[in-house]
């Protein structure tokens, strides 16, 4: 589930928006914990109970097979204009770092094109198998660039006094442009939800099973892993505030900080297993 979750969002995403915004972005990945522990208690026993393959066809036994084709077009839709969309940005943004000369077009069709031709040829079985890898190696990678951001920065009063106490604020206040502390509630739990409990890209490997116990002892272990990326991937963001005080693109600060701080032969390692989760392509509906 985590390796299906890992996209460049993950990489890029979480570390710019921690670079312009702070720990508060954090919200998206604790809420996730939370909306998990919902999910086994009240949804995947229905869902396993069922016996199905996959959410539309879930819907067509609760309901009808108009449920199913709206619900399969509008996945279909979303992972292809939204998730892939995003993906394949934030891929063009790593190359961008390593290739300046590369036009960002050229780059995001060169990823689509990749994410193709390994699906086509190897099957969703080669998807299963990178997945799983490219999700150790960047959860290794991270915890390598935590450490490696850490210890080039000055001190940690260097990093506090450079982010600014909003940036160091989990919680912010109503009034706030980017994430106010009512929206955790009437935006981030509502994404989440649909994320977590019936996008089919994620809940199907919840489907795969063996037992309603080892998926709930799977989810759970989601979640947990997904609350170290407070310090894998957002705190190293922060502390590149320290380190790169007036950085144009937030976007770039990832692969900036990999780039900069890592040794050859881990820098292609991590960047090659972000390149992998960034076509990583979606399971059909």
């Amino acid at each position: 589930m985590v390796a299906t979750n890992m996209s460049g969002a993950t990489f890029v995403g979480l570390a710019g928006g921690a670079y312009e915004q702070g720990i508060s972005i954090f919200a998206y990945e604790w809420m996730s914990a939370v909306i998990l522990v919902i999910f086994i208690f009240f949804i995947l026993p229905f869902y396993l109970r069922s016996k199905v393959f996959t959410l539309p066809e879930y819907l067509e036994k609760r309901y009808d097979r108009r449920s199913r084709m709206a619900f399969a077009g509008f996945n279909l839709f979303a992972n292809m204009f939204i998730d892939m969309a995003a993906a394949l940005f934030a891929g063009a943004v790593i190359v961008k770092v390593l290739y300046p000369e590369v036009p960002m077009i050229v780059s995001v069709a060169a990823l689509g094109i990749l994410a193709a031709i390994y699906t086509v040829i190897g099957g969703l079985g080669a998807v299963m198998i990178s997945d799983s890898i490219q999700a150790t190696i960047t959860i290794l990678g991270g915890v390598i660039v935590m450490i490696a951001t850490f210890n080039a920065v000055e001190s940690w009063d260097a990093v506090t006094e450079a982010a600014g106490d909003e940036r160091m604020s989990l919680i912010l206040p109503p009034d706030h442009s980017e994430l106010p502390w009512p929206g955790l509630i009437t935006g981030v739990l509502v994404i989440g939800m649909y994320y977590w409990t019936t996008n089919q890209l994620v809940v199907q490997r919840t489907l795969g099973a063996k037992s309603l116990d080892h998926g709930r002892w799977g989810s759970l272990l989601a979640g947990l892993i997904k609350l170290t990326f407070l310090f894998l991937f957002i705190f190293p963001g922060v502390m590149a505030l320290a380190l790169y005080p007036n950085l144009e693109e937030p976007d770039t600060v990832f692969p900036t900080l990999v780039f900069d701080l890592l040794p050859v032969g881990l820098r292609g390692l991590i960047l090659a297993a972000v390149i992998a989760a960034i076509t990583r392509p979606s399971t059909p509906s």
